[in-house]
């Protein structure tokens, strides 16, 4: 499972490669919903960066490699741990290490992409770490609310953002398009946030909409309107915690007692065009899987 064909006929993640590049998938990994996460959903959180290099990443990137966590690791900006909320995440986190080192390893031929996607944004590097917390790196995730994909985008935000949905596609499901979409999403959150990257990932959970009326209420109070001190749904008021805990282990596994295999700071993936519908079957059988 090491590379993906994006848009083919039926799914646009059917993970293959030229035939002479491919290797063995690895095992599946089980549903996340015992680390507190909603649906078929995963988690989202955060932490400051950790100096040097952390002793509990596996090294086993090929020769010549820069492994992407430290360069992921030296990007992320947006906070510590102190919030109660956060040490709460990270709580729940640290009781389930198996299965956040699961939804990781789930994620790796995604993560490079995704990483370098959101670094020439100039994005915090902890967006990256969103699709975590969203839906635990599986391009199929499907939620309760009718939201898919990596980025869990429902139908009609996904079309704001040109992700087409039809008989044979999902856009929502396609790993290129759905980043591109949830980076241009993000992108106009944290303007719109006059760059306060806590409020627009919160935005980006319950919508800005919602923020916006606890931010309005909270000036109208004569309070804080900083992302700690609005009144948000219970699962946006989680949201951002969940990110800052995740990023936080990241930051610094060996603290945290997770593993993280090393992985390519290249995509792990390569877009083929078939050049017209493709069934999934004959496709398994080129690709030798």
């Amino acid at each position: 499972m090491n590379r993906t064909l994006a848009r083919s006929a039926v799914f646009s993640c059917l993970l293959l490669a030229g035939c002479s590049s491919l290797k063995t998938a690895p095992p599946q990994v089980e549903s996340t919903d015992t680390v507190d996460t909603p649906s078929t959903y995963a988690v989202d959180e955060h932490a400051a960066p950790a100096a040097g290099r952390p002793d509990s990443v596996t090294a086993t990137s090929e020769p010549g490699e820069s492994p992407l966590w430290e360069q992921l690791q030296s990007g992320l900006q947006l906070g510590g741990t102190r919030h109660v909320e956060v040490q709460r995440q990270l709580a729940k986190y640290r009781s389930s290490t198996s299965q956040v080192e699961a939804i990781f390893q789930r994620g790796g031929p995604y993560l490079g992409y995704i990483y370098n996607e959101v670094n020439k944004r100039g994005f915090p590097a902890e967006v990256a770490l969103l699709p975590f917390v969203e839906s635990g790196y599986d391009p199929f995730a499907y939620s309760h609310g009718r939201a898919a994909g990596l980025w869990q985008f429902i139908p009609g935000t996904a079309r704001m953002y040109g992700l087409q949905q039809d008989w044979w596609y999902d856009g929502r499901r396609d790993v290129v398009a759905s980043t591109q979409a949830a980076l241009d999403y993000l992108d106009k959150l944290q303007q719109e946030f006059d760059g306060d990257w806590l409020l627009a990932l919160a935005a980006y959970n319950s919508g800005e909409g919602t923020v916006g009326k606890a931010i309005k209420k909270n000036r109208k109070a004569g309070k804080p309107f900083d992302f700690w001190h609005l009144d948000l749904p219970p699962e946006t008021s989680v949201y951002v915690p969940k990110l800052l805990a995740i990023s936080a282990m990241v930051a610094n596994p060996g603290k945290y007692g997770i593993e993280l295999e090393a992985i390519p700071a290249q995509p792990e993936f390569e877009v083929v065009n078939t050049g017209g519908q493709l069934d999934l079957a004959v496709a398994a059988e080129l690709a030798g899987l």
